[in-house]
């Protein structure tokens, strides 16, 4: 046996060695061996170039995020610097700030200075101005060329959006120093000029800051102009003509406004002849007198090259058809009228294409041609933007008053229509009869406080004794909406006072109030919607066009006011309207209140609001408190 061993051990272990060594050698050798090799992104790279190059910079950035995944170090970090280029390129700048997060650490060296500024731009086009100023404020001191325009650029639309207007301005101006390209600098300035038009609209702080240099403080003028004016382009232009007259050296006026006042020129010019057709006569006489007074004074507000010829034909001998068809054979380019619905429903056969603008709309459903617009004054527009009014003062349970006739049943259905819409719910409406001295039986019917004298009553009967009771209103509801003429308003108001709804608001529409007089005590707490002209007596524009105009037209400040604003506000809209069949007139800031049109033609109206405290109108003070 022990021979058998030695046999097997003889044998084996020689074969084994070799095979052990070998091994060993193996192991040492790849020890010693060179690291796998990095991917070759060459390739990669001049497919991201080329794409770049032509334009396509989403799929370049795709191309360098793929770079970017195969490298280490700095060469990862550009990689993804350039993707982050090209995506804000592509305009995916969400895209490219989550791409430059991606990257661990700020780079160093010159890339620190494009990667803070790929941050910044994807910070402001995503809305985020505060990071894109932090990033900004770490750029060195010492940056020049076109990385600091870059820079500075970036830092004067953070600051925009920040509504800092002045500093905005500041960096900007301060921008244009370092430029040399007169195509450069004439961008800045249309930027600068941009931004100030959004500035405006959002009522950003335009006020210019002690020490001011001429060209910031003339930019921030140009800005608060264009806040007073308020979108409305006959005042713009104005306005700015005579700005331009006091700065002739102001970079604004060298390079931007020219083609601004061309703009508001064009877009402000009047035809040569416009027809006004009213019914001058009749029962409408007084009103159609104070719609023809109304524009009238605005024609004359109108430097005298800019006027227009007009036509003015009586409906009420003529008839509206034929009124309508005179001005269009008398050479008439476009047409203003008529003013009852009757007279605007007969215009729905009428064709020749004259754009023409009806001051009310037809009764029903009768459609009208496409070249008609339509310009009510409707108590149903009012109520729905008190039903919009109460919603975002938070209140959405309430109760309607309306009179026992079609003007209240429209009110109440607008009024319903719209507050339901919003997610509100009319819980009940009651009507009245107007002229009563007393609207007790109604207002204890709409605020159940009937109810409760039939509960106390039920309550002693069957417990046999006398109760102390108080009468008390209903508390399902949180407002009350009131449609009513100025003297059952004043009836009615103090009524609901007195049934146990003090603490309830009262919103109404215009109709309740009388212009040029005093509304009284009775109607205080009352809210309700109005007309600029009517209600801002304190602005300053409003305030010198009265004074201007009120002594010649009688009708502008007196009861017929609204239909005097409704003249007024007719021929300012002509220029606006040619052409416009497509609904693109720009929102108008007039007298009657804020227009614009809709897709159907319509121009619309949204009113200032106002309420009554100790028996005097003050406006922009609505609200449930």
């Amino acid at each position: 046996m022990l021979q058998f061993r030695r046999v097997i051990m003889q044998t084996v272990v020689p074969a084994f060695i070799p095979r052990l060594a070998i091994l060993i050698l193996a192991v040492a050798a790849a020890a010693c061996a060179p690291g796998p090799t990095a991917p070759d992104t060459t390739a990669y790279q001049a497919r991201a170039e080329s794409l770049e190059a032509a334009g396509d910079h989403l799929a370049a950035a795709e191309e360098w995020q793929s770079v970017a995944e195969m490298s280490a170090g700095s060469a990862r970090d550009r990689a993804y610097l350039r993707a982050a280029r090209n995506l804000i390129a592509a305009g995916r700048p969400a895209e490219a700030r989550r791409t430059l997060d991606g990257i661990a650490a700020a780079p160093a060296g010159p890339d620190a200075i494009e990667f803070a500024l790929l941050y910044a731009s994807s910070a402001v086009a995503t809305g985020d101005p505060v990071a894109a100023l932090e990033k900004l404020d770490r750029l060195p001191p010492d940056l020049e060329g076109r990385a600091l325009a870059h820079a500075l650029r970036l830092r004067g639309e953070a600051l925009f959006d920040l509504g800092r207007g002045a500093p905005a301005v500041e960096t900007l101006v301060r921008r244009e120093l370092i430029l040399t390209s007169s195509a450069d600098i004439a961008d800045n300035r249309r930027f600068i000029w941009n931004r100030l038009q959004e500035a405006a609209t959002a009522g950003a702080d335009l006020s210019t800051p002690p020490g001011a240099g001429p060209d910031v403080a003339g930019w921030l003028e140009l800005g608060r102009i264009l806040q007073v004016a308020g979108g409305n382009p006959f005042r713009m232009r104005g306005s700015l003509e005579g700005w331009r007259e006091t700065h002739p050296e102001h970079p604004a006026s060298l390079t931007v406004l020219d083609a601004v006042l061309a703009n508001f020129q064009a877009l402000t010019a009047y035809p040569s002849k416009v027809a006004l057709i009213l019914p001058l006569e009749g029962p409408l006489a007084s009103s159609a007198r104070a719609v023809r007074d109304g524009f009238v004074a605005a024609h004359f507000e109108e430097s005298g090259d800019r006027r227009p010829e007009i036509l003015i034909l009586d409906t009420a001998r003529l008839g509206a058809t034929a009124a309508w068809e005179r001005a269009a054979e008398q050479g008439a380019d476009f047409i203003v009228g008529p003013l009852s619905k009757d007279e605007v429903g007969q215009l729905a056969g009428v064709s020749g294409g004259i754009p023409t603008l009806a001051l009310n709309e037809p009764a029903g459903d009768i459609p009208l041609p496409g070249f008609i617009f339509q310009f009510p004054l409707a108590p149903e527009d009012e109520a729905a933007q008190a039903a919009r009014r109460i919603l975002a003062d938070g209140l959405y349970r309430g109760v309607a008053m309306v009179p026992a006739n079609d003007w209240g049943m429209r009110i109440a259905e607008s009024f319903g229509d719209a507050l339901q819409s919003g997610g509100g719910r009319l819980l009940e409406v009651r009507t009245y009869v107007s002229g009563l001295p007393d609207y007790s039986d109604e207002i204890t019917a709409l605020l159940h406080v009937d109810d409760s004298r039939s509960r106390h009553q039920r309550l002693e009967s069957a417990l046999g004794v006398n109760l102390a009771f108080e009468p008390r209103r209903r508390q399902d509801t949180e407002f009350i909406f009131l449609a009513a003429l100025p003297r059952d308003g004043k009836q009615i108001a103090p009524q609901f006072r007195f049934h146990y709804a003090f603490d309830l608001p009262v919103y109404a529409t215009s109709s309740i109030y009388l212009p040029g007089e005093r509304p009284g005590t009775d109607l205080d707490g009352v809210q309700f919607d109005d007309m600029p002209w009517i209600l801002l007596e304190d602005d300053t524009r409003i305030a010198a066009l009265r004074e201007r105009i009120g002594s010649v037209w009688p009708a502008a400040t007196g009861r017929r006011a609204r239909l005097y604003a409704l003249g007024f506000d007719a021929y300012t809209l002509v220029p606006l309207l040619r052409g416009s069949s497509s609904g693109a007139m720009s929102e108008l800031q007039a007298l009657s209140g804020t227009l614009y049109l809709t897709g159907s033609g319509r121009v619309a109206r949204r009113l200032e609001w106002a309420r009554v405290v100790n028996g005097e109108v003050r406006s922009g003070t609505s609200g449930n408190r």
